[in-house]
């Protein structure tokens, strides 16, 4: 399928809104690329999951490992397609084929994954996923570049972000954004390096995966204006950001292109420590077009050294490696590599053949296609075909002038010098020199003349001394001499110059990957104790939740297999008397080991020993040692570790792992084993309690049914109460305007029934009637606020008493609810003789439960009446509250009576505690109060009394709860 094919499909929806969606399915959100140690939490996570339930895991860890490891990759997506079809899950599927499809143009099958590339594009798009199509793009773009097919790779990669656009996703439009600049470098330089400054920041900080596409465009031009030292930086932030981000194949380019630039400045030493370091990354990828591209580098360094059948052994290797990718820029590279190293062997013949398949497959590609021609000219021109190599340079210095190429210039330029000055030709137009090998040298040096920093060649100045005393004119011949002796001067300065750049560069860079590597292992070892922590925490959620016995032994050995290295597994338990420990559980490389009793006096048994002196037995024997105690038949063992499940100084028996390999267990290991053993030790006797209660455990329930019944009547008896106190207090509030009322009714109606005594008699008068009707108006306004009062006291008695039985959330004014409470214990309280001041201020609203908080209130209030001022006279009773933040109130209530003694004040908040025992006290209010606060109120409750000032509640709440 075509990229024409693939518009007509699977874009169309696109351009068109994306109006075709599959509700049914779910789609995961995947990154583009993440780091090595988000990889390993995907990797741990794993480990933890069975079934079905791996399936999202997997296929999210097989395409982070798609250039990391390709074989791990495709055997984690092969056991998601088990699990895929079942679920249903069609872009799990999408996302499987793409990474098959990497892996697939990793190893040059560019047909197989360009097709299945398509296919994942195809469903992602009917499932609208943008983020999916978008990843699709990417690839096939990939697929086209390694082909040789630029401008379908740049159309790709507009269209991907486009698709990342729409899926919203700011760092893989960032991304995609880097990698066409990359693209551009190489047709545009001046308007590639515009873009960057616009699209990415130099003091800005990107993430990894975004740098390792940034920093090699920002490399590149720095190389094509003449900035080694900044190319070199950047291609090495580049490589390691790559690396770090799973970027396999472009931390290869970037390994290489740091390796050329080192040797650009003339440390071939430093650039062949580079080579080697790609190279056998390459190697071990088995990746074809990586390990091509390397051995370019190392070929064209070869070259430089002289060393010319080596570079060859490196350039056939590459190209055969890479003869499925015919038309790529490399293997277009590769090709130009070797006809120059022929042309410096004198090998003319096949430096011509080399640079004609050139010029075949890089017609595309202008400054290719211009070292093809030029290439050919100098193979011609050595082959005494003066004519076809002067149309061949002629050619190739107008393509380079079409294209601004001014290096390419100068060199096609003393190319066509060389063969006229060994051949008479036609003159070239507008020559006014004395010879046309003159005109084309100065025409070179014209060039050469416009570039800025530019520092003309030694050998340039002696072609032209060469020329001039070839024309007789030896005064010009030897001014140009001695400039190419000075050319030669400034060229020795400035390799002295390079070198000691490179050598700068070179320090610098190792001590920044020093102290990057540095940091690197702190921060690993940090993030493997931290994820170390995580799972053993896990681990041990998941062991100890356990109350069968058989489930705890292989919970146990399937943790020790993924912790450790463990050969086998053995646990023995003690019996009874304390005087033999035997095998419950052993299992050798899968197999089950024979159970056996050993003594607890045995002599040479390391189990035994570890059981009697009740601490860890790590042992590691030399590989020329046999293990004395080894069991028969089993497999030979060189590290033994031990250690004994131990629960609150009570021995239950012995743990054992064994390893075939030596010195397997340090201390981090020990650590962990010991706390698998802690973790056993708890949930093998849990599961034996378990046991043992399981006989009685109907009694058990009958007995805690009971309980709980009486508890919960007891609480409800409690809550009554409670309830109780504030129905006394709203009957004594409301007597006073309910007698009121029925003194003002029984007396109007005293007043009426005279008054119709006197219109039945007919003896009305009119001061009669107003006075009745004064009397009635007087009495109805009074009755009126009464019955008014009454009502309001029902109403707010109404709310409180809902409010305490139910439980609705509300919002609700602190002040307003602690007076509605405190009103309801008013007679109460004057019955007793005390005093409350109430210190709240107005507007401290709360969204919360306001029955659950009145209860609270009620109890402590009651709590201070009856227990902290009984004997006492005009007591105080204090309520405080005021704001804490902008998130809680603290609210106090305090009292001034007799306090709280020591020995009762941790145990205020228990069930059941009670200093009125046979008085009617339950014990419950205060434990119910706590419970509230915690639970229901979410806050919290504490209790003070200082000797001599009472007792001192404080209650912190936030002012809405979750």
């Amino acid at each position: 399928m075509g990229l024409n094919s693939f518009l007509s499909t699977a874009m169309l929806s696109t351009l068109a809104g994306h109006c075709i969606c599959l509700a049914a399915d779910r789609v995961a959100e995947m990154d583009l690329f993440i780091l090595n140690k988000d990889v390993n939490a995907l990797e741990n996570q794993l480990a933890l999951l069975n079934g079905a339930e791996r399936l999202e895991t997997l296929v999210h860890l097989a395409w982070h490992l798609r250039q990391r490891d390709c074989q791990r990759a495709l055997l984690l997506a092969n056991e998601a397609d088990l699990y895929c079809a079942k679920a249903g899950r069609s872009d799990l599927r999408a996302r499987l084929l793409l990474v098959r499809a990497e892996i697939r143009l990793l190893f040059a099958d560019f047909a197989m994954a360009e097709q299945w590339a398509h296919e994942a594009a195809s469903i992602f798009n009917e499932l609208d996923d943008h983020e999916g199509s978008g990843d699709a793009l990417w690839l096939i773009a990939s697929v086209s570049n390694d082909r040789g097919q630029v401008s379908e790779a740049i159309a790709c990669l507009d269209m991907a972000q486009l698709e990342y656009r729409l899926a919203g996703d700011a760092l893989r439009v960032q991304i995609v954004q880097a990698r066409q600049l990359l693209f551009s470098v190489f047709r545009d330089l001046v308007a590639a390096g515009q873009a960057l400054q616009r699209t990415f920041s130099a003091n800005e900080k990107y993430p990894a995966p975004l740098v390792a596409m940034v920093a090699p465009a920002l490399a590149l031009a720095a190389i094509l204006t003449n900035a080694p030292s900044v190319a070199i930086k950047c291609f090495l932030e580049a490589y390691y950001a790559a690396l770090e981000s799973g970027q396999v194949r472009s931390a290869l380019l970037s390994a290489n292109n740091v390796a050329d630039s080192f040797d650009q400045l003339g440390d071939q030493e430093t650039a062949l420590e580079w080579t080697e370091r790609g190279l056998s990354l390459a190697r071990k990828t088995a990746w074809p077009a990586s390990i091509g591209t390397c051995l370019l580098v190392v070929a064209g360094i070869m070259r430089k050294l002289g060393r010319y059948d080596e570079a060859r052994a490196c350039l056939q290797e590459a190209l055969l490696l890479m003869a499925e990718m015919a038309g790529s820029r490399n293997y277009l590279l590769l090709l130009s590599a070797l006809g120059l190293l022929e042309l410096d062997v004198g090998n003319n013949e096949a430096g011509l053949a080399a640079f004609i398949e050139l010029e075949n497959l890089a017609n595309l590609v202008p400054d290719l296609l211009v070292i093809a021609w030029r290439g050919q000219a100098n193979a011609l021109l050595h082959l005494g075909e003066a004519e076809k190599a002067r149309e061949k340079a002629l050619d190739a210095l107008t393509l380079a002038k079409a294209h601004n190429n001014t290096d390419m210039q100068i060199q096609s330029l003393r190319i066509l010098a060389q063969i006229y000055a060994g051949y008479d030709l036609p003159a070239p137009e507008g020559m006014v020199a004395s010879a046309a090998c003159l005109h084309y040298l100065h025409e070179a040096l014209k060039v050469a003349s416009t570039i800025g920093g530019y520092t003309i060649p030694s050998d340039l100045f002696t072609q032209i001394a060469s020329a001039y005393a070839a024309c007789g004119d030896f005064p010009a011949a030897y001014q140009n001499s001695l400039a190419a002796a000075e050319a030669r001067r400034q060229s020795y300065s400035e390799v002295a110059a390079k070198r000691a750049l490179a050598m700068q560069i070179n320090h610098e860079v190792e001590r920044a990957h020093a102290e990057t590597e540095h940091h690197r292992k702190i921060a690993s070892a940090f993030r493997e104790t931290s994820v170390t922590l995580e799972t053993l925490g896990m681990v041990g959620r998941e062991i100890t939740a356990s109350l069968n016995t058989g489930e705890v032994f292989a919970a146990l050995h399937r943790h020790a297999h993924l912790l450790l290295k463990a050969s086998s597994f053995v646990v023995y338990l003690i019996d009874d008397q304390a005087a033999e420990l035997t095998m419950a559980f052993g299992l050798e490389l899968g197999e089950p080991l024979p159970a056996i009793t050993i003594p607890m006096n045995h002599p040479t048994s390391n189990i035994a020993r570890c059981a009697r002196e009740r601490q860890a037995v790590l042992i590691h024997l030399a590989p020329d040692n046999q293990d004395t105690t080894l069991i028969p038949g089993t497999v030979d063992t060189q590290s033994l570790l031990y250690a004994p499940l131990i629960v609150c100084e009570r021995l239950l028996g012995v743990m054992s792992i064994q390893a075939s390999q030596t010195n397997a267990y340090g201390e981090r290991e020990l650590s962990i084993f010991l706390a698998l053993c802690a973790y056993g030790a708890i949930a093998l006797d849990n599961a034996a309690a378990y046991a043992a209660a399981e006989a009685s455990q109907n009694r058990a329930d009958q007995a805690l049914s009971e309980l709980r019944q009486t508890q919960g009547e007891l609480i409800q008896r409690e809550k009554l109460a409670s309830l109780g106190s504030l129905v006394a207090g709203i009957a004594h509030e409301l007597n006073t305007p309910i007698g009121n009322s029925l003194l003002v009714a029984s007396t109007l109606k005293d007043e009426s029934q005279q008054f119709i005594q006197h219109i039945q008699q007919g003896a009305v008068k009119r001061s009669d009637l107003e006075r009745y009707c004064k009397s009635a108006e007087e009495s109805s306004d009074l009755l009126m606020r009464c019955l008014l009062k009454a009502a309001d006291l029902i109403a707010r008695f109404k709310q409180l008493a809902v409010d305490q039985t139910s439980d609705l959330r509300r919002s609700f004014d602190l002040r307003t609810e602690c007076e509605d409470v405190v009103l309801m214990l008013t007679s109460r309280l004057r019955g007793a003789g005390h005093q409350l001041r109430l210190d709240v201020p107005e507007g401290l609203l709360m969204d919360s439960y306001p029955g659950a908080f009145g209860q609270v209130l009620s109890n402590l209030l009651i709590n201070a009446i009856v227990h902290g001022l009984d004997g006492k006279e005009q007591g105080l009773i204090s309520i405080e509250g005021r704001a804490q933040g902008d998130a809680h109130i603290v609210l106090i209530v305090q009292d001034n009576g007799k306090g709280i003694s020591a020995e009762h004040l941790e145990r205020v908040f228990e069930p059941f505690f009670t200093t009125r025992l046979g008085q009617g006290g339950s014990g419950l209010g205060m434990h119910i109060s706590y419970n509230i606060v915690n639970s229901v109120l979410e806050g919290s409750i504490g209790v003070s009394s200082p000797p001599g000032e009472g007792a001192r509640f404080e209650m912190i709440l936030p002012r809405s709860v979750a």
